[in-house]
């Protein structure tokens, strides 16, 4: 680092996480002295996007480390913890290309891996090397955590209020998939779908839509006597067919056999609340990927005065005798702030007990095909039920329109609970929608052949309750966690903001740019008299941003 920080700040933010730049967000929002930093050279630690190149040399994350002579910079009775922990990083099972290196080594398929991979029988498009999509790297944004977002969630209702929609672009899932008596099924979601689906009986319509209402409409008593019970009981005495118990439990509620019914029917609420709002499913996903989002809230931070600094050598966290936080070293400069806020794999290692803590399983791959083809190209979530034992699963289909890959190719992002490894947790999935041919009447179903794979794992701390109690003044965000949205993101910002800022307004609305008073400028032409006029006029334009320009089919 040849270059000085300004030494004195509020608050020091150190990873550039959802969460870590939400507060940073709301803090220089309304006016504190906020620097931003991570030893990273990018933006969005564990929720980052990345090309097909950076993907393909990631292998772990290394903090950069200087020596110096620490004492220098500590006063009187101050103590200096390390940065990091090797608890939280992720973590890569392999990486495989099948694919030939260049074209004319067509017969060979070279292959990375760390782990030993079974054989699969994989037929390639001959088109299609190594060299050919390494050309094409910067065409790929690839999530390591992919995110959807409920078109009336909290994370939506929080872009549009607080005027961050404009710092992004979104686009409609267009399709929600199961897989069904053995194959891939559309997900009637609207009610115009159900009544048009001819997989469902005009019998089985009725029922659906019924089911539903009392669903979004019943009161306590409705669900009496289920407290202690299954969601799969509720449907199942509702007299439902097995294919509508199926489109509800799985697709609709996105549960699982043992989901409770009151958890199955908040989640059935927040599916069908959030319908008809943007497209014909609930669902949103942020064009370019999902990195996207944390650089959404790291501009408008830097608006409003935030300082960032990435790839840095972070040496060590400053604490005094009542291990209250004082600062951090940065290179050969300590630099003062009243408070700390730090993702998890930046916590110290004798800071907290990380013994109890669990994993999520993913994949990412590249295809030459969609899983479902169609006339047109669509942005699919698939919720893969659990099938013989065998856990849930949740796909995410992406194709060139979402900007994240090039045109012909589709990026499937795969994810689970994790029980064993990445490739064993999700293999079931796998089997199912790739490499294989099967008959079907006179036809044949030609499936997507994967490209390129990488499996790796990733920690789910939400659950975990993780507190810093012996040290003052210091705030933990947890890492990416199984929820489709970014929902208990926003509530973990926005309850670490409050607490450091408990007389502030989280994320008041930010002016455009031809809203802002300079001084000394004439602005009688600027602002209508009429304040709420202003103010309603603006968001609604956000609203309209975030649905016309931002998104949808």
């Amino acid at each position: 680092m040849d270059y000085e920080l300004p030494s004195e700040f509020d608050l020091i933010v150190v990873g550039t996480g959802v969460i870590e730049s939400i507060v940073a967000a709301a803090a220089s929002r309304i006016g504190k002295r906020v620097l931003h930093i991570d030893s990273n050279n990018y933006y969005g630690g564990l929720w980052a996007s990345f090309n097909l190149d950076s993907i393909n040399k990631l292998v772990t994350e290394n903090e950069l480390r200087n020596e110096l002579d620490k004492k220098d910079l500590l006063k009187e009775n101050e103590t200096l913890y390390s940065v990091g922990n090797n608890a939280f990083n992720l973590k890569i099972q392999s990486q495989t290309w099948n694919l030939p290196e260049k074209l004319e080594e067509q017969n060979e398929v070279q292959t990375e891996t760390v782990d030993a991979k079974e054989d699969v029988d994989v037929k390639v498009d001959e088109s299609w090397t190594q060299e050919k999509l390494l050309k094409l790297s910067r065409k790929f944004n690839i999530d390591l955590t992919p995110k959807l977002h409920f078109a009336r969630g909290d994370f939506v209702e929080l872009l549009i209020a607080s005027n961050i929609a404009r710092y992004s672009e979104f686009r409609s899932v267009s399709r929600v998939l199961t897989w069904l008596n053995g194959q891939l099924e559309v997900v009637p979601c609207s009610r115009s779908d159900v009544f048009s689906s001819n997989k469902v009986s005009v019998i089985e319509k009725r029922m659906l839509m019924k089911l539903l209402t009392s669903c979004v409409d019943g009161d306590e008593k409705e669900f009496a006597g289920y407290e202690n019970k299954t969601f799969q009981s509720y449907l199942k005495d509702r007299k439902l067919t097995g294919n509508l118990i199926h489109y509800v439990l799985y697709a609709i509620a996105m549960s699982t056999d043992d989901t409770m019914c009151l958890e199955g029917v908040k989640n059935t609420k927040r599916f069908l609340g959030s319908l008809g709002r943007y497209g014909k499913t609930p669902f949103l996903y942020s064009m370019y990927g999902s990195g996207e989002i944390t650089q959404a809230f790291c501009r408008l931070s830097a608006v409003f005065g935030g300082i960032y600094a990435l790839n840095q050598p972070l040496n060590g966290f400053i604490f005094n005798n009542e291990h209250t936080f004082r600062g951090v070293l940065c290179g050969q400069q300590r630099i003062n702030a009243e408070h700390l806020v730090m993702s998890l794999e930046k916590v110290p290692q004798s800071v907290v007990d990380f013994s109890a803590k669990e994993y999520i399983s993913r994949a990412i791959f590249i295809t030459d095909r969609s899983i479902m083809e169609s006339d047109k190209e669509h942005l699919t979530l698939l919720l893969f039920p659990s099938i013989n034992g065998k856990r849930t699963c949740t796909i995410l289909e992406l194709g060139s329109l979402t900007g994240t890959c090039p045109k012909d190719l589709y990026i499937v992002h795969m994810f689970t609970k994790q029980y064993t490894s990445p490739e064993e947790d999700l293999k079931h999935c796998v089997e199912k929608l790739f490499y294989k041919q099967e008959e079907s009447g006179e036809s044949e179903i030609i499936l997507p052949n994967i490209l390129w794979s990488f499996y790796y794992s990733v920690p789910n701390t939400f659950n975990l309750g993780l507190k810093c109690e012996q040290l003052h003044n210091v705030y933990m965000c947890s890492g990416p966690d199984m929820d489709l949205d970014y929902d208990p993101a926003i509530a973990q910002a926005k309850e670490i903001f409050t607490s450091i800022y408990p007389d502030f307004e989280f994320l008041p609305r930010a002016p455009d740019p031809e809203e802002i008073i300079i001084e000394g400028e004439d602005n009688n032409n600027v602002l209508n008299d009429d304040n709420n006029e202003v103010e309603e006029h603006s968001d609604n334009r956000t609203e309209e941003n975030l649905q016309t320009q931002r998104n949808i089919d």
